[in-house]
């Protein structure tokens, strides 16, 4: 919200797979937020008319469905070829592209996988006149550059640890030439492609001024992640999201009078090279295991086939 108590408009993306989790998620954020917020939700491609029946359920909700997305996007991006192609490419750069374009006012979005678990203020709310973009922290330099390419003329800038599953940026800030210029480098291009969606807000959001949500309140959901009076919100991304059941029962029974949390920021710190190179050997190291593990069963299939 903009130094004003007006009705934020919250954007979320929304697939047919996860329409019965954005039903409990997005409900507990109108649940539990203490200014007024409405809900937009766009449709990836894939939600059936029973799905927005459902979504339906959910107070004030707007839905703009893909075509209704298309038509009004096509013109805007009309200019911006990449952003244009990109966006028919994947769903998930509608998150990046849609969600700012039709915006009205500032640019709030979340994620349909983040549970939020007590009354709270002050999320979207800037902190101050520098700040212009606001994120919660991820645990790891979860990028698609390469270190090389933060070093030298020209280098690219990126905040430390952004996730882009909760966010609030000043829809003024938002750069669409800066957006295109992004999505045009192949050498930023990666799998899965939410790491390039995210790197892209990273990057925009350290040319107009970031800062994060208080960690130990907007907490990326990790396998030992306690309980506590502090948490307002946890984001349970595909790898945790096992986890989601066993907090649902604190949302259903906390009330929205009871006592509310003032959702805080803390500064944004420059992302770590070498923090960056771990993780990408990481995340290869993974990929490795991950397939290693698949031999067994594509040996077993290619002889069952024979025989």
């Amino acid at each position: 919200m903009s130094e004003t108590t007006s009705t934020v408009k919250v954007h979320g993306l929304v697939c047919h797979e996860h329409v019965d989790m954005a039903l409990v998620c997005f409900g507990s954020l109108l649940k539990f937020s203490v200014e007024p917020l409405q809900l937009v939700i766009h449709d990836d491609g894939s939600l059936t008319a029973e799905d927005t029946e459902k979504l339906r359920g959910l107070d004030g909700l707007t839905i703009i469905s893909r075509s209704e997305a298309d038509e009004l996007m096509n013109p805007l991006l009309k200019n911006h070829p990449h952003c244009y192609k990109i966006r028919y490419e994947h769903p998930m750069f509608l998150k990046l592209l849609d969600t700012a374009l039709l915006s009205q006012g500032d640019i709030a979005y979340c994620d349909s996988d983040i549970l939020f678990l007590r009354p709270f203020e002050g999320m979207f709310r800037w902190p101050n006149a520098e700040t212009s973009a606001l994120f919660m922290r991820d645990y790891l330099e979860a990028y698609s550059v390469f270190p090389w390419h933060l070093i030298g003329v020209g280098k690219l800038k990126l905040p430390s640890k952004v996730n882009a599953g909760l966010m609030f940026v000043r829809k003024s800030a938002y750069d669409l030439d800066f957006v295109e210029w992004f999505l045009s480098k192949k050498e930023f291009r990666s799998k899965p492609v939410h790491k390039m969606e995210q790197t892209c807000w990273a990057a925009l959001a350290y040319r107009i001024g970031c800062r994060l949500w208080n960690p130990q309140q907007v907490v990326l959901m990790r396998p030992d992640t306690a309980l506590s009076d502090e948490l307002v919100a946890g984001h349970f991304v595909k790898e945790i999201r096992y986890r989601l059941s066993q907090f649902i029962p604190e949302a259903e029974r906390n009330a929205p009078k009871d006592k509310t949390v003032t959702v805080d920021t803390i500064p944004s710190q420059d992302c770590d090279i070498l923090a960056l190179g771990r993780n990408h050997i990481i995340r290869q190291s993974n990929r490795v295991r991950s397939y290693q593990r698949k031999i067994p069963d594509m040996i077993r299939r290619k002889f069952s086939v024979s025989s």
